[in-house]
C-alpha cells in the first residue's frame, strides 16, 4: 500500500460510481475497499488544515498500490462523483488510517465489479449482498419477521448480520438478525 483513498459521498450510488470510475481509469486498489464511519472520518479530518466540512453519509478508505502522485495524476482524467482524499505514505495521517484497514469490515456494494471479476461470465468471484439497508438509517421503517410480527420505528443500524431497531411503541430496541426478517418495509414519506 502506498496511498490510501478517503472517499466521502452524500448517498451510496455516488460512492459506487467514484469507486468505479478509479477502478476504470487504472487506479489499482489493494484489496477490497473498507467502510468506515463517516463521522469517525470527519472528526479525524477536522484536526486538520484544509479537510472540508461536508456532511457525507457513507465513506470508504481504498488501499491503493499507485503512489500519490500517480494516483493523483490518474484522478484528474476521470469523473468524480464523492469527495476523494488521497493520502500519501509521508502524510501524518496516513499511519492512523492504515492501521484502521485491517480491522475495518469490507465494504458490501450490489453489483460492483472489481478488477478480479471473470471477464467471461461478468460475475465477481465473492458475491456481494443484495440487500443494502444503509441508506435507510434512521429513517421510520416497518419490519416483517417471519412469525408474521410487524414491527414499525426507526432502523438504528444494519449490518451482514442483521438490524438493530428502536419500535416506535417506546418498547425496548430490537436486533433482528436477517434469518428472522422476512420483509422491510420502506413507507411512503408523508409530503
Amino acid at each position: 500500500m502506498r496511498s490510501i483513498a478517503i472517499i466521502r459521498a452524500a448517498d451510496i450510488l455516488k460512492l459506487r460510481s467514484t469507486l468505479m470510475e478509479m477502478n476504470r481509469t487504472g487506479i489499482d486498489f489493494e484489496g477490497k475497499p473498507k467502510e468506515i464511519n463517516p463521522g469517525a472520518v470527519e472528526k479525524i479530518l477536522s484536526r486538520t488544515a484544509g479537510a472540508s466540512d461536508k456532511n457525507c453519509e457513507f465513506c470508504a478508505l481504498v488501499p491503493l498500490t499507485q503512489d500519490y502522485e500517480s494516483s493523483r495524476s490518474k484522478m484528474k482524467s476521470m469523473v468524480i462523483y464523492s469527495d476523494v482524499l488521497i493520502l500519501d505514505s509521508s502524510q501524518e495521517l496516513f499511519e492512523n488510517f492504515a492501521r484502521l484497514i485491517p480491522v475495518l469490515p469490507d465494504l458490501v456494494l450490489p453489483n460492483v465489479l472489481y478488477k478480479d471479476t471473470d471477464k467471461q461470465t461478468g460475475t465477481s468471484k465473492e458475491k456481494p449482498s443484495a440487500v443494502y439497508l444503509g441508506v435507510f438509517i434512521n429513517r421510520k421503517v416497518q419490519v416483517q419477521t417471519g412469525s408474521g410480527t410487524i414491527y414499525t420505528g426507526i432502523l438504528r443500524h444494519a449490518d451482514s448480520i442483521g438490524v438493530f431497531f428502536e419500535p416506535s411503541d417506546n418498547s425496548s430496541p430490537l436486533f433482528i438478525t436477517w434469518h428472522d426478517i422476512k420483509k422491510v418495509i420502506i413507507p411512503k414519506e408523508d409530503k
